[in-house]
């Protein structure tokens, strides 16, 4: 039997041990499976939901290759967090939303549709000691503990409730901490000692307060491995990133339009995807931050499809070649005929 087979797994702290190296997950500080596993976070799907009052919400879920015991995660954010479980069914809605608009296009080209002539490219404040309990509770499958304090205090709760700390994980605590945000620390482990954790995380949700849209991917710079990173953005307004995680590092805009979903009601209706793959995450430097677009300008991308309909130009194409070679054996055997004769 498997626990939470292709959904569970979770985001996690990470560890030095046994030789195995912890793959850190974007925005969620770093995947932690159990000691004996290779399992790794390959990225993240985030939903960031901004209604210009003050409130930020954002809904989270990680992808997991391979399979652990246990795991657990942390999320930094700026203020105060309140939790709840997220809608399992929010980022398949999501995809199917901001997916590429398809578009039939008919030739007439011969031989097309042989192959011959495709590529196979691709498209384009706190003391450094201290720590601060602000709450402990059960949520669904998840343990959760809401954090401040100094990188050590921190750290050293953290080691003495079950986490696994790697060794640079008060440093890169430190930036978040000294700015007085609050850490959220979740653990997540299968009912059954023969249950296992892989596949992608339950959602969770977090909402706090927020002078602005941010998020948090400071802690990423200690992945090992490639993370790929899908946030989507509900505000009253497409959105602009104003603050990159690397700065030289832009993401591609995915979807940009008025969306209708119990997740992103009025006045934070409009949705603007992007997606990035940071192949190196120690360049990672700073978090998101996205603001209002000059325009609400629709984007939506588009997926060609060429339906080839070359059957009467390919055969006829393939007779004027007929002719053309046997017009140029008769021509060639007169020539010589004549040639013959005159000699």
């Amino acid at each position: 039997m498997r626990f939470w087979r292709g959904t569970a797994g979770v985001i996690a702290l990470g560890f030095v041990a046994a030789g195995v190296t912890p793959a850190w997950a974007c925005a969620c500080g770093g995947y932690l499976p159990s000691l004996e596993s290779r399992a790794r976070a390959s990225g993240e799907k985030a939903l960031v939901r901004y209604d210009e009052s003050g409130s930020e919400e954002i809904t989270l879920s990680m992808a997991i290759n391979g399979s652990s015991k246990k795991a657990a995660w942390i999320m930094p954010v700026p203020n105060p967090a309140k939790l709840e479980l997220g809608d399992a069914n929010l980022f398949p809605r999501l995809e199917e939303v901001t997916e590429p608009k398809v578009v039939e296009r008919t030739t007439y080209w011969p031989f097309r549709g042989l192959k011959l002539f495709e590529n196979d490219g691709g498209s384009a404040g706190a003391a450094p000691g201290g720590v601060n309990v602000r709450e402990q509770m059960t949520l669904g499958p998840f343990e959760i503990a809401r954090l401040t304090g100094g990188p050590t205090g921190v750290t050293k709760w953290l080691a003495a409730n079950g986490y696994v700390v790697p060794d640079s994980l008060a440093t890169n605590l430190t930036p978040y901490l000294t700015e007085g945000w609050e850490i959220v620390a979740a653990k997540l482990a299968p009912k059954s000692a023969d249950e296992s954790l892989a596949g992608s995380t339950p959602p969770l949700r977090l909402r706090f307060a927020s002078d602005k849209i941010v998020y948090p991917m400071r802690l990423s710079k200690g992945a090992t491995t490639p993370q790929a990173v899908t946030v989507y953005v509900a505000a009253p307004h497409r959105v602009d990133p104003t603050a990159l995680p690397v700065a030289n590092i832009q993401p591609t805009l995915l979807y940009a339009g008025r969306a209708s979903d119990p997740a992103m009601s009025a006045p934070a209706d409009f949705l603007t995807a992007f997606e990035v793959i940071y192949r190196q995450p120690s360049q990672i430097t700073s978090d998101f931050a996205f603001a209002k677009s000059a325009t609400d300008d629709p984007y939506q991308r588009v997926e060609y499809i060429t339906r080839n309909e070359a059957g009467w130009s390919t055969i006829a194409a393939l007779v004027v070649v007929v002719l053309l070679i046997v017009g140029g054996f008769v021509l060639f055997r007169r020539r010589s005929r004549l040639q013959d004769r005159a000699g």
